[in-house]
């Protein structure tokens, strides 16, 4: 009987250890989720079906929140404006985040947030389904955007204004001059893509409702070589400008634009050619 107390005895020591050993390790893994929860960079929130439970540091400051207990039992949709830039109410859309979560393990979206002073910021936030001793619970990770998406803004207010300058550098590279009572000329210097060939047309047709042109001539001497569709949009041009009553005469051809021309499946009786700007200005005071 002694020998089976001992044994008793040992085992139950033994399960005693074993008991200990794994309380000691789960408060050690509590401590460091504590650590790195309390510690990340981005904001992290952990809420139920009864609001949020608890946050980070990180969290508290974005919201600019002094005390936790403000947070608790709050949704994190009630930390949002009544309605998301989409129009929907964050009330309703906030339901089917947590659903498409839970349906697919995690979710990634962006949500327009609200601090505790007003103020409504961008972020990415992360729903991320997970299981606690006290039940189902989902994991919050909101990364502000607020920089980004300023940035994003300032390079798309760049690229109008970008735009605007191009727009303005090709008016000035094609010039359109008057050269006598009803004939415009444009020379054009350089490379003249399909933008820029739309830009002037823009350019002459306004020019010659103005300036009542009767002729326009279209100086090629100073252009690089042109692409086909480049050069399609100068025959369209002259067509452009017959309607109006005006004549185009393509100046300056070299042998590489003719033979682009002579490729091209286009109704060219609107548009003459010359081969020097001189012989078209000749010509064209000659019908004004």
């Amino acid at each position: 009987m002694a020998d089976t107390h001992d044994d008793e005895l040992a085992a139950l020591r033994a399960e005693n250890e074993r008991l200990r050993g794994e309380l000691t390790a789960l408060a050690q893994a509590e401590e460091r989720f504590r650590v790195l929860f309390e510690h990340s960079w981005d904001a992290l929130l952990i809420f139920d079906r009864t609001g949020i439970i608890d946050c980070n540091s990180a969290a508290l400051r974005m919201l600019r929140c002094d005390d936790r207990s403000q947070l608790r039992s709050l949704h994190p949709a009630q930390l949002s404006p009544e309605r998301q830039p989409d129009g929907r109410l964050s009330r309703e859309k906030s339901i089917e985040m947590d659903d498409t979560a839970r349906r697919r393990g995690a979710h990634r979206f962006e949500w327009l947030h609200q601090r505790l002073d007003g103020e409504l910021f961008p972020v990415e936030v992360t729903l991320t389904p997970v299981n606690l001793p006290s039940g189902p619970m989902m994991l919050v990770v909101w990364r502000d955007v607020s920089e980004l998406r300023a940035r994003e803004a300032e390079l798309r207010e760049h690229a109008v204004q970008l735009a605007l300058q191009q727009q303005v550098i090709r008016r000035l590279s094609t010039p359109v001059i008057s050269v006598a009572a009803g004939v415009l000329l444009v020379p054009i210097v350089g490379e003249l893509d399909r933008d820029g060939a739309a830009a002037m047309t823009s350019s002459v047709l306004q020019a010659i409702g103005e300036r009542r042109a009767r002729a326009v001539i279209l100086d090629l001497t100073g252009a690089d070589d042109l692409d086909v569709d480049t050069t399609a949009a100068l025959v369209r041009t002259g067509t452009a400008a017959s309607l109006l009553g005006a004549g185009v005469v393509l100046a300056g051809i070299k042998p590489s634009l003719a033979r682009t021309l002579v490729g091209l499946d286009l109704d060219l009786s609107q548009v003459r050619t010359t081969s020097t700007a001189e012989q078209a200005i000749a010509a064209a005071l000659a019908t004004v």
